[in-house]
């Protein structure tokens, strides 16, 4: 009776107590709800995942610090210089003025600055990603500097392995940042092999025993930059199943972007911040923010529970109210919170072409039932949808009006537009879009398309399962 009576005290106050702070953080009403069913139902098992998984830290000390270190670089470089961007744009008659409402937003809540002079080189699948990698890496005569969400034993690894200790002996400096949750699988064999050749390699916020809740905030950011002059981001991780077809789900076809030019700066920026945070060693210098002729126009917008607004959510939602023609999406974690959700409807109702790609199956079962739990409201409001079929979709593109595209790591869930650290490329070019347009083109000719009266026929247990796994969407 002792036993039984510890055990329902340890309880009572481990429930109370993540009521308590689930309630003081201030998130969305709809996450509360969720949150509560799980720890009132599933009593001491849901109040340990509230724990692990539901702390909202944006608010924490050690995010402001984060920020501070971010702004405290570069506030100067932003007021002067996005004053002079502006007045450039605003005499200009062409795609990047007619979003300057967009930049300017995207400038004053997350000085993200729109930069001039660059090249941009949209790369489909791993294998031709990871030949521009490799080339511009060979190239590399200062520094190579490394982010992945996921960076895992394996084929690629042993490459990067072979690549870091050639050029190192060169005088090349390395730098890796791997996300400490989404690189579980990366051994320790692996990191003392790179550190051993050279490597400087950190986690980023690595759980420990008293910080559980820093599993729920994970940097999903893929960075690489070169020398400084050539960068990449996208969606593709360091994992050999982007060489190989998965075994469970096939072909991993997934999106790339190679920059070269000034918003490799902003880009390295980004890098560099977290490498301050996870390392304290401050390599940020004021010769990065330099100056260059215009070209082609770029934003690199970057969000996280580190910043006041929701950055790349405001661009989501900024590049669908403003389109004249059409949007087109391609994401794999299709779970977008109310506000996202109305967006997308109302674009849809107004007569605007939208058209999403999504999956036809998915890593999680979870996630699957809970992306088609969406796929009734928004074909009743005209969305078309489409379930690719050669394998698994990974990319996370929004295209619009042959005007503008985005290409990064932001998936279209709460945890990728509140929780996660991302960053996503916004290219302002008819070019680069039409470009992306014509792959688009390309996943929607292996997609199957869904129509409004084959969803209404789909068994009832389904309907079931849709219901089931929508109630837990916000905490995904």
């Amino acid at each position: 009776m002792k036993w039984v009576l510890i055990i329902a005290i340890l309880e009572a106050t481990l429930t109370i107590t993540s009521l308590y702070l689930l309630i003081k953080d201030g998130s969305k009403p709809e996450r509360i709800w969720a949150w509560i069913l799980v720890i009132v139902f599933i009593p001491f098992i849901g109040a340990l995942l509230f724990f692990f998984f539901g702390i909202n830290l944006r608010r924490q000390k050690m995010f402001d610090l984060k920020k501070e270190i971010d702004y405290a670089q570069f506030e100067k470089f932003v007021t002067k210089y996005s004053t002079e961007a502006e007045q450039s744009i605003s005499k200009r008659h062409d795609v990047t003025s007619s979003y300057i409402h967009l930049i300017r937003l995207l400038t004053r809540v997350n000085s993200s600055i729109i930069s001039f002079n660059n090249k941009v080189r949209i790369l489909n699948d791993g294998p031709e990603t990871f030949k521009a990698i490799f080339e511009s890496c060979e190239k590399a005569e200062r520094y190579i500097h490394l982010q992945y969400y996921i960076f895992i034993d394996g084929e690629l690894a042993d490459r990067f392995e072979r690549l870091f200790e050639r050029k190192i002996k060169e005088g090349v400096e390395v730098r890796l940042i791997y996300d400490a949750v989404g690189s579980w699988d990366l051994s320790n064999k692996m990191i003392n092999r790179f550190s051993e050749i050279g490597v400087k390699i950190f986690p980023f916020m690595p759980v420990r025993f008293g910080r559980l809740a820093r599993v729920n905030y994970r940097s999903h950011r893929k960075i690489l930059i070169v020398d400084g002059l050539v960068g990449f981001t996208g969606g593709i991780n360091v994992d050999d199943k982007y060489i190989k077809d998965d075994e469970q789900l096939g072909h991993w076809s997934d999106t790339h972007l190679k920059i070269e030019g000034m918003s490799v700066n902003f880009l390295h920026f980004v890098f560099l911040s977290d490498w301050l945070f996870v390392t304290r060693e401050n390599l940020i210098k004021p010769e990065m923010f330099k100056l260059m002729d215009p070209i082609g126009d770029v934003q690199i917008v970057s969000s996280g529970p580190d910043t006041d607004y929701p950055n790349i959510l405001q661009q989501y939602l900024y590049i669908l109210y403003q389109a004249k023609k059409y949007v087109y999406i391609v994401n794999p974690y299709l779970i977008p919170d109310t506000t996202l959700s109305m967006a997308i409807k109302t674009v849809a109702l107004s007569g605007i072409d939208v058209r999403i790609i999504v999956p036809g199956n998915s890593e999680s079962v979870m996630i699957h039932w809970a992306v088609k739990s969406y796929f009734s409201r928004f074909l009743n409001a005209g969305v078309k949808i489409y379930l690719f079929q050669e394998g698994f979709v990974h990319s996370k593109v929004i295209i619009s009006d042959d005007s503008v595209c985005s290409i990064g790591t932001a998936n279209l869930d709460v945890r990728s537009l509140e929780q996660n650290f991302e960053v996503n490329a916004l290219i302002y070019s008819k070019e680069e879009t039409i470009t992306m347009k014509k792959q688009f083109s390309v996943f929607q000719k292996n997609s199957k398309q869904l129509t409004l009266e084959e969803h209404k026929a789909r068994p009832n247990i389904d309907r079931v399962k849709e219901k089931l796994a929508r109630l837990s969407s916000p905490l995904m």
